[in-house]
C-alpha cells in the first residue's frame, strides 16, 4: 500500500529531504503538497519526528474513478472510518481534508453525509471543519483525530480520486518548544527553525551516526541539538562568539534533561576559517551549518555586505576543505538578498550537489534557483535563504 507525505511550506526541501532518506526511485510528486512514496519499513509516528518538511504522514486506502457518485464516494469513507479508525470513548471523531479533487465535492458537505451514514450503523460521530479545505496539523492534534477518530484526505490524481487516512502529524508543540523554550535563545544572532535543520542534517545523508557532524558557526546551538535527536553521537559545535558557545552549552544540558539524551556534545571557542588549525586533516564526516548571513536590517550597500560574506565564506570553505573527509558534504545556508542578489563564490574544489531528480524538474510547482538550488523564505522576507550542498571532490 503506498504512503502520501503532506509536504510543508517550501516542498522541494521537503522532497530533497525524503529523497536524501529514501532515494527517488519509488517517489511520485503528483500535488505540489502530496508526495507519493511505496511501502517504507519504518512507523509513521517515528520516521515523522525524523523529518523536518513534512506535516503529515497517511496511508492510501482507496482508489477511485474520478466519477464515482457522491453517496458512493460518502459510504466508501464510511467502511474505511469503520474499519480503520482509533476508538476512544464518547463520539467517534472525523475530520476531511481536501487537497484537489477537481470539484468534485466539498469536503463539508462529503463529511455531513458520512456523518448521515454513521447514524445510521448507531454511530455518534463529531465532524471537525476548519476555515480552509485542508485540516492543520494543529486542528488534528487539538481535536485527536488520530487518538479518538481518523482524518481522511482526498486528492484527485490521472482521473482517480485517493483516499488517504493520517497515521501521524508533525509534533507541532515539541517543535515550538524547541524553538521558543530554550533557555538560551538569541534573536539577534540568527533564528534557525529546529525543523530547517533537521531538513539540512537529513539532506547530508550521513548515515554513520558516529562519524564526526560539525557546525562551524553553531550560534545557540540548533543544528547540534536536532543532530542529538536524530541520533548522530559524535557531535561538534564551534564559533568565534564566547556568548554563543556559552548559550549552546546551556541549551545542550537542557536538551538533555528534557529528552534523557545521553550525548556529549563539544563546543569550542573557534574562527571557523581556522579550523584546518584545530582539527585533523580528512577528520570530519559532515558539515552543516547557517554562518552570519549579514545584517537583517539597513541593507542599503548590499555590495559591500556581499563582499564581506564572500571573503568569509570562501576563507571558511578553504579550511574546511583540508578537514573534511573525501566525498564528505556539507550543507550550508548561503543570503540572498530580497531574493535576487546571490553571492558568488569559487567553488573549484567543490561538487555542488543537485538535489532534485530530472524527473521532478519540468513540475510547475518546482522552483530552483539559477544554479539548481533550493530557496527558502517567508512573505516580505529581504533576506532569503539558499540551500548550497557541497561534496569534496
Amino acid at each position: 500500500m503506498n504512503h502520501i507525505f503532506i509536504l510543508g511550506s517550501h516542498p522541494t526541501w521537503s522532497v530533497a529531504e525524503i529523497g536524501a532518506m529514501f532515494g527517488f526511485d519509488d517517489l511520485t510528486w503528483p500535488k505540489e503538497r502530496i508526495l507519493v512514496k511505496e511501502q517504507f519499513d519504518l512507523n509513521a509516528e517515528t520516521l515523522i519526528k525524523r523529518l523536518g518538511g513534512t506535516l503529515k504522514i497517511a496511508q492510501v486506502e482507496l482508489v477511485l474513478d474520478i466519477n464515482t457518485p457522491f453517496l458512493q464516494l460518502a459510504k466508501n469513507s464510511v467502511k474505511i472510518i469503520s474499519a480503520k479508525a482509533k476508538r476512544g470513548e464518547g463520539k467517534l471523531i472525523f475530520g476531511l481534508s481536501d487537497h484537489g479533487v477537481s470539484g468534485r465535492f466539498s469536503a463539508e458537505k462529503l463529511g455531513l453525509q458520512i456523518k448521515k451514514e454513521l447514524k445510521q450503523q448507531n454511530i455518534s460521530s463529531r465532524l471537525v471543519t476548519s476555515r480552509e479545505k485542508e485540516l492543520s496539523s494543529v486542528v488534528v492534534g487539538q481535536n485527536k483525530l488520530l487518538t479518538k477518530g481518523a482524518e481522511l484526505i482526498f486528492y484527485s490524481d490521472n482521473n482517480k480520486i485517493i483516499v488517504a487516512r493520517t497515521l501521524a502529524i508533525q509534533d507541532y508543540k515539541d517543535l515550538s518548544r524547541r524553538d521558543y523554550g530554550r533557555p538560551a535563545r538569541d534573536d539577534h544572532s540568527g533564528m534557525l527553525p529546529p525543523k530547517l535543520a533537521q531538513m539540512m542534517i537529513n539532506i547530508t545523508q550521513q548515515n554513520e551516526l558516529d562519524s564526526l557532524l560539525l557546525d562551524p558557526f553553531c550560534g545557540s546551538g540548533t543544528i547540534i541539538h536536532e543532530a542529538m535527536l536524530l541520533g548522530y553521537s559524535n557531535l561538534l559545535g564551534t564559533d568565534l562568539s564566547a556568548k554563543a558557545i556559552q548559550d549552546s552549552r546551556t541549551n545542550t544540558s537542557w536538551m538533555k534533561d528534557l529528552y534523557s539524551l545521553d550525548v556529549f556534545p563539544h563546543f569550542h571557542i573557534k574562527n571557523a576559517t581556522r579550523l584546518h588549525q584545530f582539527l585533523k586533516k580528512d577528520s570530519v564526516t559532515s558539515i552543516v551549518t547557517e554562518p552570519y548571513l549579514g545584517p537583517q536590517r539597513g541593507l542599503k550597500d548590499i555590495a559591500l555586505i556581499k563582499d564581506e560574506l564572500q571573503t568569509l565564506y570562501q576563507q571558511a570553505l578553504s579550511s574546511f576543505y583540508q578537514i573534511l573527509k573525501k566525498k564528505g558534504r556539507i550543507v550550508m545556508v548561503w543570503p540572498v538578498f530580497f531574493g535576487q542578489e546571490f553571492l558568488d563564490l569559487n567553488l573549484s574544489d567543490w561538487r555542488l550537489v543537485k538535489l532534485m531528480p530530472d524527473k521532478f524538474l519540468e513540475l510547475e510547482w518546482v522552483k530552483l534557483s539559477h544554479r539548481d538550488t533550493l530557496l527558502y523564505h517567508r512573505p516580505g522576507q529581504k533576506v532569503w535563504r539558499e540551500l548550497i550542498v557541497l561534496e569534496k571532490k
